[in-house]
C-alpha cells in the first residue's frame, strides 16, 4: 500500500502478522500461491474480487501495476504493505513456507523452472475465460507448443520425483504442477506418454496440505462453454485459513 507517496517497507526477515491474497474467481495465478500455504500451514486470507468492486479498487491505485493478484500484509508493527505480480508473491512467500533454496545454485534452477511454468501460464484464460470458436483456436495454440515446452521440462525434474531430483518441493513444483494441471483440463490425455510427469503430478498430490485443498476447492465447470467454478463464489467472499 502506498503511504504519502513512499511505499512501506517491512523490517528484512520479519514474517507477516497476517496476508491477504486478493483475486478473481477463477483457477489462475493464485493457485500455486494458495497451494504453498497450505503446504506450509501459514495462516491467509483469501479474498476473491471481480465487477465493480474490482473496477473502484484498480481506479483508486489499490492495485500498484493495475493487475492482480495482490498480496496485502500486516507487519509485526502493523504497517500495511501491498506487494504485487504472482512471481514476486510467489518468491516472497516461499521464504516463509520453507520453499525458497538457500544454495544459489538450486535457487537458480528452481526459477528457471518457475519462469518456464510462467510461461506456460496461457493456459489460464483458456480454463478460466474462452468459450466456442475462440476456445478451440486458443487450445489449438497452446497445445501446438505443448510437447516442446514439457520436454524441456524433463531434464530439470532428474530422478524426481520433484524437481531437480529433490525428494521434497520448492515453489517451482508448485507452479508447474498448476500449469500441468490446467493443461490436463482442458485434454485429459496430454501427459499419457510422460510417466515422469505423471509421477510428478502423483507425488505432488500426495503431498500434505496440498492434497486437503485439491479435494476441497471448487471444480472448474463447464469448461470452454460458460467457464465458472462450482459452487461459484461472489466479489467480497472471503476465506479464512488458520492453522
Amino acid at each position: 500500500r502506498m503511504e504519502e507517496g513512499k511505499m512501506m517497507i517491512p523490517s528484512e526477515g520479519e514474517k507477516p502478522k497476517a496476508i491477504e491474497i486478493i483475486y478473481f474467481p477463477v483457477r489462475a495465478r493464485q493457485e500455486n500461491i494458495r497451494m504453498m500455504l497450505e503446504y506450509a500451514k501459514m495462516d491467509y486470507t483469501y479474498t476473491y474480487t471481480g465487477g465493480a468492486e474490482y473496477r473502484e479498487d484498480r481506479k483508486s491505485m489499490r492495485f500498484p501495476f493495475g493487475s492482480l493478484p495482490i498480496l496485502e500484509i500486516t507487519t509485526q508493527a502493523g504497517k500495511r504493505v501491498t506487494l504485487a505480480q504472482s512471481g514476486a508473491i510467489t518468491r516472497y512467500l516461499a521464504k516463509f513456507c520453507g520453499l525458497y533454496p538457500s544454495d544459489p545454485y538450486e535457487c537458480g534452477i528452481c526459477d528457471s523452472v518457475f519462469e518456464h511454468g510462467q510461461d506456460m501460464a496461457s493456459v489460464n484464460p483458456i480454463v478460466n475465460i474462452y468459450k466456442g470458436e475462440a476456445f478451440e483456436a486458443k487450445k489449438e495454440a497452446f497445445f501446438s507448443k505443448f510437447e516442446f515446452r514439457l520436454k524441456c521440462l524433463l531434464p530439470f525434474l532428474g530422478d524426481g520425483p520433484f524437481f531437480n531430483s529433490r525428494k521434497t518441493p520448492l515453489y517451482c513444483d508448485f507452479m508447474v504442477y498448476h500449469v500441468l494441471d490446467n493443461a490436463r483440463t482442458i485434454k485429459p490425455e496430454c501427459l499419457k506418454d510422460y510417466p515422469r510427469v505423471l509421477g510428478f503430478l502423483k507425488a505432488f498430490e500426495a503431498l500434505p496440505g496440498v492434497s486437503e485443498y485439491l479435494q476441497a476447492r471448487p471444480k472448474a465447470i463447464d469448461v470452454g462453454t460458460k467457464p465458472m467454478l462450482d459452487p461459484t463464489p461472489k466479489p467480497g467472499d472471503r476465506i479464512q485459513r488458520t492453522f
